[in-house]
């Protein structure tokens, strides 16, 4: 884990408390290289190694994904990286954190799963800031921002979000710099792992196609 954090040493929906995120919080409304192994517990999951840098992220133009403005919304190749800003995000990386009331629209979404089921989640979508303006929006809120991100949550709203069957998990695995693909029915595949999901600090990205999601993204946070 000392790897990820130099990885990350620069690194930081309706608008949802506010949460100034620090170096030493605890882990939180989306992407290098080939598979390694395959780990099976209750699901099968393949670990996606991640290569590291020294080099430490000072922007918010970092693309942790494949994705595109328009559609579909795909993972591709999981990065520790937050997205960069999609158009129309005001800012907050991914599709932002504004997409009006009713269902949870097409596009990148970040934000907290505290409950799950067998064919939805319950979601508290937040605004996550990266780089610069992770500055600013903290400064405008009064907080102290450190290592380049910012999460806004002031808005306590849950949306129960469907799944899609053949919707996969990236996890963030425990002990190495990577990922496990998991089927949602198996996620967590460590329930004391990383990230304690589901739970109000499960910070993940989800692919929305559709209207379902498609796939789930952990994000690491220092």
């Amino acid at each position: 884990m000392l790897l990820v954090l130099v990885l990350l040493s620069g690194c930081a929906s309706s608008t949802d408390s506010t949460i100034a995120v620090s170096s030493t919080s605890t882990p939180p409304e989306t992407t290098t290289e080939p598979p390694a192994t395959t780990t099976t517990t209750a699901a099968t999951a393949t670990t996606v190694a991640t290569t590291a840098t020294t080099a430490a992220p000072t922007t918010s133009t970092t693309a942790a994904t494949t994705t595109t403005s328009a559609g579909p919304y795909e993972v591709g190749v999981p990065e520790f990286y937050p997205l960069a800003p999609l158009p129309g995000s005001g800012g907050a990386a991914g599709s932002g954190c504004s997409p009006g009331a009713g269902p949870l629209p097409d596009g990148v979404w970040f934000g907290y799963v505290v409950g799950k089921s067998a064919a939805d989640i319950d979601f508290d979508l937040a605004c996550f800031y990266f780089g610069d303006i992770a500055y600013t929006e903290g400064a405008a809120d009064g907080e102290e921002v450190n290592n380049d991100y910012y999460v806004r949550n002031v808005n306590p709203a849950l949306r129960t979000i469907p799944v899609a069957p053949t919707s996969a998990i990236w996890e963030i695995e425990t002990g190495s710099v990577g990922f496990l693909n998991v089927p949602f029915s198996g996620w967590p595949l460590d329930p004391a792992g990383y990230i304690a999901c589901p739970s109000d600090w499960c910070g993940v990205w989800l692919f929305v196609n559709g209207g379902d999601v498609t796939e789930i993204l952990e994000q690491f946070v220092p």
